[in-house]
């Protein structure tokens, strides 16, 4: 089995370098490779534990999507949470978020490597909120 990295399309162009960044860690990290495909909402998808989304604010409003947001998220914001439903879905509040965003979550993933009992990082004990200030991470 693989690891895929799913992203919403119109984003997907602006984070090629952090995408090919989070497919090397990824397959680094768990000795499997990672692959990236394209969709244009957050979906419901087969293997939660092996699925990463990848979206802003703008597309989970568009009037067509699927997955809806309860909070409100600023342009600076981040959201990295799993379900059971979505796997692990990343949402930035725009689009130059999202690159900060996937480095976050590369760090996380290493981060949950080296504390899990097999070294091999758990979507679905992924979790992080926070915002940007000029660049830098704060944790909310």
């Amino acid at each position: 089995m693989t690891m895929t990295l799913i992203v919403a399309k119109p984003v997907a162009e602006n984070i090629e370098a952090e995408l090919q960044e989070l497919q090397h860690v990824l397959t680094t990290l768990t000795a499997r490779p990672a692959q990236v495909a394209y969709s244009t909402f957050v979906e419901t998808v087969v293997n939660p534990k092996e699925s990463i989304q990848l979206t802003t604010i703008q597309q989970l409003k568009h009037p067509f999507s699927p997955f809806r947001l309860k909070q409100e998220l600023q342009e600076e914001d981040i959201l990295i949470v799993y379900s059971d439903r979505n796997g692990l879905t990343v949402i930035a509040g725009s689009e130059a978020t999202l690159a900060q965003a996937c480095t976050k979550l590369g760090m996380l993933l290493r981060e949950k490597s080296t504390t899990s009992h097999d070294n091999r990082p758990h979507l679905e004990e992924l979790y992080w909120t926070g915002s940007l200030l000029n660049g830098q991470p704060i944790v909310a």
